[in-house]
C-alpha cells in the first residue's frame, strides 16, 4: 500500500512556532536567541533586546521549551539558536515570513507566527496566571496590553459566572446564618 505523502513544517518553522507557544516570547526575540542566552539549569531564557525597558527581561521555560532549546542547542555548534536557512554558524535569521507562507499554503491553514503568542496568553490566563505576573513574561510596560492578546473562551466565561454565582450563595447563607 502506498504511503500517504505528509506535509510537514520545516524544523525551524516548528522549534519557533512552539517555542512562542510555550514561552510568549515575540517573533524577533525567538530569532534572535543566541547560545548565551539560554540556561537549561535554571530554566531560564534572556531576552537582552526589545521593543521596550520591560522587553528585556528573563523568561521561564516550560518542560516543551527546554527539549525545543536542548536539541537546538546540542545540534547547532554557532551561537545564534536559529541561524538563517537553519545553517549552523550562519547569521541569526531576520523573519520567517517566506518559510510559513510557504507552509500554511501548502497545509491549508490560515495563522500568522505571531498567533503562538496570542495563544500563549489565552492559555495563561485559562490557567489562572495572575495578569501581573504575565504581563511581566511577556515584557509588556502595561496590564492594558494584555487585552489585545487574551481571547477568553466560552467555557472560562461560564466558569467565572458559576464562581461569582458560589460566592454570591454564600455570602447570602452567611447572612441568613447571622
Amino acid at each position: 500500500m502506498p504511503k500517504e505523502n505528509a506535509i510537514h513544517s520545516p524544523p525551524i518553522l516548528s522549534d519557533v512556532f512552539n517555542l512562542m507557544l510555550e514561552t510568549g516570547l515575540r517573533c524577533g526575540e525567538a530569532y534572535a536567541l543566541k547560545r548565551n542566552d539560554i540556561n537549561l539549569n535554571t530554566g531560564h531564557l534572556k531576552v537582552t533586546q526589545g521593543k521596550t525597558k520591560s522587553s528585556v527581561r528573563q523568561v521561564p521555560l516550560s518542560d516543551v521549551a527546554k527539549k525545543i532549546l536542548s536539541a537546538r542547542l546540542s545540534r547547532l555548534a554557532g551561537e545564534n539558536i536559529f541561524p538563517q536557512n537553519d545553517i549552523d554558524g550562519a547569521k541569526a535569521t531576520a523573519d520567517m515570513i517566506q518559510i510559513h507562507l510557504r507552509t500554511v499554503r501548502s497545509l491549508g491553514f490560515n495563522f500568522r507566527i505571531y498567533d503562538a503568542r496570542h495563544t500563549f496568553v489565552t492559555r495563561a490566563v485559562e490557567d489562572g496566571v495572575d495578569l501581573m505576573t504575565l504581563s511581566a513574561i511577556l515584557g509588556h510596560t502595561s496590564l492594558k496590553m494584555l487585552s489585545r492578546y487574551a481571547h477568553p473562551s466560552e467555557n472560562l466565561k461560564t466558569e467565572a459566572i458559576r464562581k461569582m454565582d458560589k460566592s454570591q450563595a454564600k455570602a447570602v447563607w452567611s447572612r441568613k446564618a447571622t
